[in-house]
C-alpha cells in the first residue's frame, strides 16, 4: 500500500518504521527537518520537510495515488484539517487521525473519520484496571469504547442459559471455552462448571458485566 504519514514524533515515527518492515510504500511528512533523526538507517520510505498543508508538499508525497493517510502529529485541529483534505480533495481510501481531546473525537467521527484518542482509551482502561479489576481485559477496540474482556463464569450462573449475559449493544458473548475448546455460543445453550466466558462489552455496561458476574 501506498501511505502517508503525517507528522514524526514518537508515534509517526513507529508507526512509519512498522509500515516499512511490512514493505508498504511510505512517504513522512513533518515541519521540523530533525524529526527524521526518530527513523532508523534501514527506513525506506520518502521523507519530506514540509508543511502538510502545503499541496506541493502533499503533490510531492504522491497523495493523489495514496491508498491510506495516517494523521498523528501533536495538534488535533491540523490532523482533522489534513483527514479533511485527504478526504474530499484527494479521496483518500483510508483515513486516521490522533485526536488528544475526547469532546472533539465524537465530531469528527461523524465526519467519517477514523479516530484514535489515546486520552479517551488511557482513561477508560485505567478506570477498568481500578475499579474492576476482577474482569481481564484481552483488547480493546476503538478508544476503548469496547473491551473484549475474559472470566470465569460464576456458579450462579451454571445450568442457566447464555443469553442471560447479554445485554443489546451493551455486552455480547462471543465465545465459551470448555474443556479447553473454544466454542461459538449458539441457540439454547447452558452455562457449566469451569467455563471461562469472552465477552465484548462497552465501557459503560462494565459495572452491569461486574454486578452479573458477581450474582
Amino acid at each position: 500500500m501506498k501511505i502517508l504519514v503525517i507528522g514524526c514524533g514518537r508515534v509517526g515515527s513507529y508507526l512509519a518504521e512498522l509500515l516499512n518492515s511490512e514493505d508498504h510504500n511510505v512517504a513522512v511528512i513533518d515541519r521540523d527537518i530533525n524529526s527524521f533523526d526518530r527513523l532508523s538507517s534501514g527506513f525506506k520510505g520518502q521523507c519530506i520537510h514540509g508543511d502538510a498543508l502545503d499541496r506541493d508538499i502533499l503533490n510531492k508525497a504522491n497523495i493523489q495515488n495514496a491508498d491510506a493517510l495516517a494523521s498523528v502529529t501533536n495538534s488535533d485541529s491540523l490532523n482533522a484539517t489534513i483527514a479533511m483534505i485527504a478526504k474530499k480533495k484527494f479521496l483518500v481510501p483510508k483515513i486516521a487521525i490522533r485526536v488528544f481531546d475526547p469532546s472533539d473525537a465524537e465530531v469528527y467521527r461523524k465526519l467519517g473519520i477514523s479516530i484514535i484518542s489515546p486520552t479517551e482509551w488511557a482513561a477508560n482502561f485505567i478506570r477498568d484496571v481500578l475499579v474492576h479489576p476482577e474482569l481481564h481485559p484481552k483488547l480493546t477496540i476503538g478508544s476503548g469504547d469496547v473491551q473484549i474482556v475474559e472470566l470465569v463464569v460464576p456458579h450462579a450462573l451454571v445450568g442457566r442459559p447464555i443469553d442471560h449475559v447479554n445485554i443489546p449493544q451493551q455486552v455480547r458473548t462471543i465465545a465459551v471455552v470448555r474443556q479447553g475448546r473454544a466454542i461459538i455460543p449458539y441457540d439454547g445453550m447452558m452455562f457449566a462448571d469451569n467455563d471461562f466466558l469472552t465477552l465484548a462489552v462497552s465501557t459503560l455496561a462494565m459495572k452491569r458485566v461486574e454486578e452479573l458476574m458477581g450474582q
